[in-house]
């Protein structure tokens, strides 16, 4: 529903005395009286259950190709582990929030994070209400408040305030940077079908190749919706898993593209001096010669050689994403 401007005034207006409350409390912290008591502000959510879809089902039962892709990655060192296991239908995602990152901490487990949000929050009280550390697999960083998005006024008016804020004179920020932080699920929460679920079950193998042979994405159409995108990407894994072949989804929020891919290979998959792919990966390729998009061929122009014809995009090999 359109905002009336009589909603925009009234947010114009609290965006304006939320700004010129940190400002002041800001200036005052180096004073003897305490800052104004504020509002209690939004913590960021770690997740959210997400909508159900009623297509996704149970894996496949157990098939020559699954036995061959569970030797495949066993013989590379990997240990595999139960695949993760859904008691429902609901793929549940998490809830990504805009932020100002203050401070990274790389390799960290989220102690040395905790300890100078704690510090700083002693050092700077009127900063304590807005303070957060979120901890994922490369580290943690300590972040200062939850934003609607990048157009969010309110964040450009804390992020100059912020690289203010002085203590006996000194700057105690470095680079502040705005971001969207995407927590991380448990191994619970992750659908058997999802690729990222490979990483969960083969946690200690470092590489992991997947064929990609089909992607959807709006595109800037406005056309498709990204409930639909999703959900066209799940129908079609439900699909060929009903068939008996190993397919996974995997849905980026940062291409805003949802992908199908087909079977999993270990590093031997691709040689990287001669580009060649191993006789099982041109096995699933010869099955799965092309990458549709939107369930259509699409076909492109060969690089170099403008005189040809265009010709259909191949299926691909794409390493498996962390998780």
């Amino acid at each position: 529903m359109p905002k009336t401007s009589k909603q925009t005034n009234l947010r114009t207006d609290v965006v304006t005395r939320a700004s010129l409350h940190l400002a002041t409390a800001l200036a005052l912290c180096g004073c003897a009286s305490p800052p104004p008591a504020r509002p209690q502000v939004p913590t960021p959510r770690i997740q959210e259950a997400d909508e159900t879809h009623s297509r996704v089902q149970d894996p496949a039962p157990v098939t020559d190709e699954w036995l061959a892709m569970e030797q495949m990655l066993s013989t590379n060192g990997a240990d595999p582990t139960p695949a993760p296991k859904s008691t429902s239908a609901t793929i549940t995602r998490p809830v990504s929030f805009h932020t100002l990152v203050l401070r990274t901490f790389q390799g960290d487990d989220g102690t040395a994070a905790r300890q100078w949000h704690k510090q700083l929050g002693t050092l700077v009280p009127p900063l304590q209400p807005k303070l957060a550390v979120h901890v994922d697999r490369k580290g943690s960083v300590v972040v200062f408040g939850v934003y609607e998005g990048w157009e969010d006024p309110q964040a450009t008016i804390d992020m100059k305030t912020l690289r203010d804020v002085r203590v006996n004179d000194k700057k105690i920020f470095g680079a502040i940077v705005r971001t969207d932080v995407r927590p991380r699920r448990t191994k619970e929460q992750i659908h058997p079908q999802e690729l990222i679920a490979l990483r969960v079950r083969y946690p200690d193998a470092r590489t992991i190749y997947t064929l990609e042979i089909g992607v959807w994405g709006d595109f800037d159409s406005g056309q498709l919706t990204p409930e639909v995108r999703r959900q066209r990407a799940e129908s079609r894994v439900a699909a060929l898993r009903s068939e008996g072949v190993p397919a996974f989804f995997h849905h980026d929020p940062t291409t805003e593209l949802s992908t199908v891919t087909v079977g999993a290979f270990g590093e031997d998959a691709l040689d990287p001096s001669s580009g060649l792919m191993s006789v099982e990966v041109e096995r699933w390729q010869q099955q799965f010669p092309n990458r549709l998009t939107n369930g259509e061929k699409l076909n492109l122009p060969i690089q170099g050689q403008p005189q040809l014809d265009a010709v259909p995009q191949r299926s691909r090999l794409v390493l498996v994403p962390e998780w």
